[in-house]
């Protein structure tokens, strides 16, 4: 995983389950409420997400989706679309270093769901005061192509 990391330069084309993407941000996070917790988002040309989070050997790729409609029956569960959601983890996020782009996501109150192969992430940006709520696809690290061209 840091390998990846580490080769995801700014403009390189990525393609992940055969799609094609065009990086145009990567940006190290971290938690308030965790000093150890961090993690990178990847903004790509599509306006899709990639999120690795090292610690947990996690990867997810999706969209903003804007009003997103869902049950929620209990504090710890998400039902969207007919589909289970469990909740994994909240707090406050937080910038420590932007390594390229400039339309970067700053600081945000989140939420994470997460079911068999999908995670929802809703998110509040206090600084915008906008929502910024994400239905991602959980990959693997061999989902995952950076072309050398």
């Amino acid at each position: 995983m840091e390998a990846l990391i580490n080769n995801i330069k700014e403009n390189a084309k990525i393609i992940i389950k055969g799609k094609e993407y065009i990086v145009k941000t990567k940006t190290l996070y971290g938690i308030e409420e965790d000093a150890e917790a961090y993690y990178y988002k990847c903004i790509m040309n599509t306006g899709d997400t990639l999120v690795i989070i090292l610690d947990d050997n996690l990867l997810y790729i999706g969209k903003e989706i804007e009003d997103m409609k869902y049950d929620r029956p209990e504090e710890n569960v998400l039902k969207y679309n007919g589909k289970i959601f469990n909740k994994t983890g909240d707090g406050n996020q937080f910038i420590k270093k932007i390594e390229f782009g400039t339309d970067v996501e700053g600081k945000c109150i989140f939420e994470d769901f997460e079911s068999q192969d999908q995670i929802i992430s809703l998110g509040y940006l206090p600084d915008e005061d906008k929502r910024a709520d994400i239905l991602a696809d959980i990959i693997d690290i061999n989902d995952i192509k950076i072309s050398k061209e």
